[in-house]
């Protein structure tokens, strides 16, 4: 597999990888150790390479990543339509978590992030670490992170349609997505009878690697990749931004061959090295007539261009990773699955070279350590169901061939042996065990001397400032006075811009939550706080964002803005409002008159009484609660507020058209809405116009269409007497006959005490439901549970004793039916109608009812 090269340059030897595989980590170990390579060219961000330093630190322990990130402030990415593969800077990547953009200001900046993980078994990660050891000069080769996205955004700029045009999250650097999606290595899974390319590789890879020559093992992993790739055309390979980062690969490989005598060692994904082999090639072809590769020589030093300058701000840095996130089953979209069940067998292969099964010496190790955390549980697998799962994973990896047991073949004999009883059921839990245990818990750490994110310096000063405790792992208690400390109101803020940022280091166990409106008699908050080693990896992914809690609060704030108006909730007012309170609870008092503007601005536009209404309330809850948030100088809260509220009665007449999905928040406007007149002073102009528009919604009502809508209606009328108890009898009546149960359903959403309140009513409603046929009662049975489902149990007990009374019963049993579901209920109404009909026929009806009496 080595590259011949003329006498003067050196020799390559290109090593196509799949990440996260020990037995491609072995054969680099390997391949180092005995051919001792004096440069080592590793596919990643070229402007990580000063962090190869710290890698190769005893006092790194994996799982680590080096996190990546790219603000375009610039807004250059609007105008990539005309970048090529063959014109971007020297770095590749892949992109994501980006924001809508805008203006040049960071606030509104597109923002993109990825990583680029490793574990004790990466193939990178023992190049790094074996060829420093060695004395190799060793360092990574593809494009930075900011070129990566320029070569991919500029692709699909070309496309208005790509998906490439933004990405949901921040991604991989070694994705391995081609893996998967290739209709080679689908058929052949199905030609070996594997169960997807992860068990494929396995079956092919994992098994026989250390009685497989090097040179032949590279061989074959470059044949898997090659063969994959050939799915790929060549504008989907520059649109994914692969032709830029090989070109760039291409380039520094050639320029440090041209340097002299000696082994090159290229450590790429094995997508990438047939690609590389030929522009590698044609460039030192060309290296005679290259000015560039001829300075090389003569001057002795590695000649590259150098990358075009991106405006933007960009970092790379170090952080800690887990096997939670490195597990591709968890969402993570490269490498392999499992990591602690492959670190089991990395960690195997290192303390003893000379076993020849390190797998099945794993394979029996997990089992082992199965059933004993089973039986810890009390649930345990014994002994004998150990070792049955451990004989079928051995007979298994025999009939399939495999030199040692896969994983397929390990957790295929526990399925076989240890699941005792359905596989939906105690296989799921059991399996369920497995998987984690296989996830494993494990988090790396890295030297005190590694800089961390300006994000977490920003976190640790602002914790020491608020007193709190992050010195060890134990869980710990703030209460906060918001009313009366300014200090306190801060911890406040603290506590919630991390809360938004998605940082799992607090939860307000008690308080007033002033978004949702809820517990608002509290004065003070508690809080529950605990430091963990993901609380800090999570501010370092969150660092895209700012180098403070505070500005990247503001700009995740903007960025949801934005996605807001993607998502076409974006001109709601009632979003707004919350976005609002959301502000002034993160102490970004600084946004919320902009904030209120906007909110003004669309409760003139917003068609939606559900909306403004919301809108309305979280506004009053503002002004309300100015002290604790801090918005005294937030003028024209309340004029807002009234504004909406009064577009909402103008709403109002048309609700009959709302349609089934909207139904219950319009519902619940509708009940709201009295609340906040009371609290827009109880100006009796007010509540006349949401009168004028509940008479109007009435009377513009058609059978068939918003029932509910016009029963909630008729009941706030009602409840503020403006509607007669004849007239409403007289609504109720007919539109059962007309719409069924529905109408009611919405008079007991906005009244409900009416139904024990008014005799007449009761009674109306009662010969109504008497006048329907057996068959139609059954069907409309379920309605009328809901219907009468927001009643509390001891009101219901009232009803029933009102209608006893209505209809002679002299004993009313216990309503109280422990277990029964709704289907019981039908099921029992059936079987009474039947047996009536039953006695009826034999004419034992009287004497059956005169005995039950």
């Amino acid at each position: 597999m080595d590259e011949p090269m003329p006498d003067e340059h050196a020799e390559i030897l290109y090593f196509p990888i799949r990440h996260h595989s020990p037995a491609c980590a072995w054969h680099v170990q390997q391949v180092i150790a005995e051919r001792r390579p004096h440069a080592i060219l590793i596919e990643g961000p070229r402007d990580a390479t000063p962090l190869i330093a710290h890698l190769s630190l005893p006092a790194t322990h994996a799982p680590v990543a080096i996190y990546t990130t790219f603000v375009d402030t610039a807004n250059q990415l609007g105008r990539t339509a005309a970048v090529t593969s063959d014109t971007v800077g020297q770095t590749s990547g892949k992109s994501s978590k980006s924001a809508r953009s805008s203006k040049s200001d960071k606030s509104s900046a597109s923002r993109f992030a990825a990583y680029y993980p490793l574990a004790d078994y990466s193939p990178e990660f023992v190049a790094i670490r074996a060829g420093t050891t060695t004395g190799a000069a060793v360092r990574f080769i593809d494009l930075t992170f900011p070129e990566m996205v320029i070569a991919e955004r500029g692709a699909a700029s070309e496309d208005e349609n790509s998906d490439q045009k933004r990405s949901p999250q921040a991604r991989s650097l070694l994705d391995e997505s081609y893996l998967r999606h290739s209709s080679y290595l689908k058929a052949l899974c199905e030609k070996t009878g594997a169960r997807d390319p992860d068990d494929l590789w396995d079956h092919l890879y994992e098994t026989d690697f250390l009685t497989v020559e090097t040179d032949e093992f590279l061989r074959r992993v470059e044949t898997y990749c090659a063969l994959s790739r050939a799915d790929h055309s060549e504008e989907t390979l520059a649109a994914e931004g692969h032709l830029a980062r090989e070109a760039a690969m291409a380039r520094e490989i050639a320029a440090e061959v041209a340097n002299g005598p000696g082994l090159v060692l290229v450590v790429t994904g094995g997508f990438h090295t047939p690609a590389l082999r030929e522009r590698v090639t044609a460039l030192l072809a060309q290296a005679p007539q290259s000015e560039a590769m001829q300075g090389g020589k003569k001057s002795g030093k590695r000649q590259t261009s150098e990358p075009q300058a991106i405006p933007g701000e960009a970092q790379t840095l170090l952080m800690r990773y887990g096997f939670a996130q490195l597990d591709r089953l968890n969402g993570y979209g490269s490498g392999m699955p499992a990591p602690a069940y492959y670190q089991r067998i990395w960690e195997r292969l290192q303390q003893h070279p000379d076993d020849a099964a390190p797998v099945a010496r794993v394979a029996a190790e997990v089992i082992v350590e199965l059933g004993r955390l089973t039986r810890a549980r009390g649930q345990g697998l014994s002994p004998a169901d150990e070792i049955a799962a451990l004989d079928l994973t051995c007979r298994l990896a025999r009939f399939r061939n495999h030199a040692q047991p896969t994983r397929e073949d390990m957790l295929d004999g526990i399925r076989s042996a240890c699941v005792k009883g359905t596989a939906d059921a105690e296989g799921a839990e059991l399996l369920a065990r497995v998987r984690k245990l296989l996830m494993g818990d494990m988090i790396g750490d890295l030297p005190p001397n590694v800089g961390v994110a300006p994000l977490v310096d920003d976190f640790r000063r602002s914790a020491a400032q608020h007193r709190l405790d992050i010195s060890s792992l134990q869980p710990r208690e703030a209460k906060l006075d918001i009313y009366k400390s300014v200090g306190h109101r801060a911890a406040s803020r603290f506590f919630y811009r991390l809360d938004y940022l998605g940082i799992p280091f607090a939860k307000r166990t008690k308080g007033p939550d002033f978004v949702k409106g809820r517990d608002l008699a509290y004065m003070q908050e508690e809080w529950r706080y605990q430091w963990a080693p993901s609380v800090e990896t999570t501010l370092t992914e969150q660092s895209l964002y700012g180098a403070t809690l505070e500005e990247a609060a503001a700009n995740l704030l903007q960025e949801k803005l934005s996605e807001d108006e993607d998502q076409g909730v974006g001109r709601r007012a009632d979003v707004a409002a919350s976005h609002l309170l959301n502000a002034c609870r993160m102490g970004l008092q600084r946004f919320a008159p902009e904030l209120l503007t906007r909110t003004a601005g669309l409760v003139a536009e917003d068609a939606s009484v559900a909306s403004l209404t919301r809108a309305a309330d979280a506004l009053v809850l503002l002004h309300r609660s100015r002290e604790p948030l801090e918005a005294h100088n937030l003028s024209g809260v309340m004029e807002v507020a009234r504004t909406a509220y009064i577009r909402a009665c103008y709403l109002l007449p048309d609700l009959g058209n709302t349609p089934d999905e909207e139904e219950v928040a319009t519902l619940d406007a509708l009940n709201a809405l009295p609340q906040v007149a009371l609290s827009l002073d109880d100006d009796a102009m007010l509540h006349a116009l949401r009168h004028d528009g509940l008479r109007a919604l009435l009377a513009n009502s058609q059978p068939g269409k918003g029932a509910a809508i016009c029963g909630a209606g008729a009941g706030a009328l009602y409840a503020d007497g403006e509607l007669t108890e004849d007239e409403l009898i007289t609504y109720v009546t007919g539109r059962l006959d007309l719409d069924g149960v529905a109408f009611l359903r919405g008079l007991l959403r906005t009244n409900r005490s009416i139904v024990w309140q008014s005799r007449q009513l009761l009674t109306a409603l009662n010969a109504t439901f008497c006048a329907w046929s057996s068959d139609r009662f059954i069907r409309q049975l379920p309605e009328l549970r809901l219907a009468f489902s927001d009643l509390t149990a001891r009101e219901c007990d009232v009803v029933a004793r009102n209608v006893a009374e209505l209809v002679g019963a002299t004993a009313v049993p216990s309503l109280v039916v422990a277990g029964a579901t709704p289907d019981d209920l039908l099921l029992g109404a059936t079987l009474d109608e039947r047996l009536r009909a039953t006695l009826e026929r034999d004419g034992l009806l009287d004497v059956f009812v005169t005995v039950a009496r």
